[in-house]
Formats: structure tokens, C-alpha cells, sequence
């Protein structure tokens, strides 16, 4: 069992273990690609003023959430790549509520992104605007 403190490396790396087991349903590249943001962001969150390094549950919160996806936008990552993430981040957090009781509340609750604009669509070909189209 993780205390409610998480202050080594050690205490991390089984708090991540952990979670790997909760996403033991997902698909593998699903549940890689979460565990690999999971560490971006507690990497980051660890080296918030503050925070000294150190990554504590209680330090994810909605503020530093906004705060990782604005430094996501401001390194030029797309905004299907920032949802991806708040969704990632929601998940752990559900994890830290449900499995750990290390959190009381979903850091990404009442965060928006601007909706992921659909891709324009393509003319027609030529073929198929003149009616000349096999069919």
C-alpha cells in the first residue's frame, strides 16, 4: 500500500506500478502511451516551485493541470494531442481517487479545450463531379 506521502523514487515507482495494473484491460499501446504521459507529468509537476522535486498526489490540481496543457500548446502540440493528454491525466486521477484514495477530486474537472476542429473536406474528384464515376 502507497502512503499518503510519495516522497522518494521508490515510492513513485510503485505508485506507477500500481497504475500499470490498473490499466491492465487497456490495449498495450493504449496503456504504454498512458503510462508514458503519466511520467511526463508527474516529472513535471516534480519540478513545479514547490514542489522541490518531488511529486505529491495532492499537487495535481486543477491549476497545475491547466498550467501542463498550456506548457503542451506553448511547446506546439496539436490539440488532439492536449485532449489525449487531459484525458490520460483524468484517468490517473481516477486511479488516485478510486484505487488510492489519494485525491478527493479530478484535477481536469471543468477544464475545456476548444473543440478539435474536423478536417476540411475534400472536392470531389473530377470523375465524380461530371456523374462519369463507375458505380
Amino acid at each position: 500500500m502507497i502512503s499518503p506521502v510519495i516522497d522518494t523514487f521508490d515510492d513513485v515507482c510503485a505508485l506507477l506500478a500500481d497504475y500499470q495494473q490498473f490499466l491492465s484491460g487497456k490495449a498495450e499501446g493504449t496503456a504504454d502511451a498512458y503510462r508514458r504521459t503519466v511520467r511526463h507529468l508527474i516529472g513535471w509537476v516534480a519540478q513545479l516551485p514547490g514542489n522541490n522535486g518531488y511529486f505529491q498526489p495532492r499537487q495535481l490540481t486543477n491549476t497545475a493541470v491547466e498550467l501542463y496543457l498550456t506548457h503542451l500548446e506553448q511547446e506546439g502540440l496539436s490539440l488532439s494531442h492536449q485532449a489525449r493528454v487531459k484525458s490520460t491525466i483524468s484517468n490517473f486521477a481516477r486511479f488516485l481517487i478510486e484505487e488510492k484514495g489519494l485525491l478527493q477530486r479530478n484535477p481536469t474537472r471543468g477544464i475545456e479545450l476548444p473543440p478539435v476542429p474536423l478536417p476540411s473536406p475534400r472536392a470531389l474528384s473530377s470523375l465524380w463531379a461530371t456523374g462519369r464515376a463507375a458505380g
